[in-house]
């Protein structure tokens, strides 16, 4: 049985945006990395911050998410 972020995770991979994002990097590409927002930040790629398009991503309205740069700082809880 799935847990819940793995539930979210699968019903939202195909709406998020992270590949174009312009911080979204090599590192993340080879890792197939996605949906920071809801499993956090990245425990092995480091990042230049170049810009967040986390605030229009699908993802992040459906869910009711209002921070940005999830990739560097965390999920929305880890950001509380």
């Amino acid at each position: 049985m799935m847990g819940d972020q793995e539930k979210t995770l699968e019903e939202n991979r195909g709406k998020c945006i992270c590949e174009p994002c312009p911080t979204y990097n090599e590192c993340m590409r080879a890792d197939e990395s996605l949906l920071f927002c809801v499993a956090g930040r990245s425990a092995t790629c480091t990042f230049e911050k170049k810009g967040c398009i986390c605030p229009t991503c699908p993802v992040t309205k459906a869910l009711g998410l209002k921070k940005a740069y999830y990739c560097i700082k965390g999920s929305e809880q880890e950001q509380h």
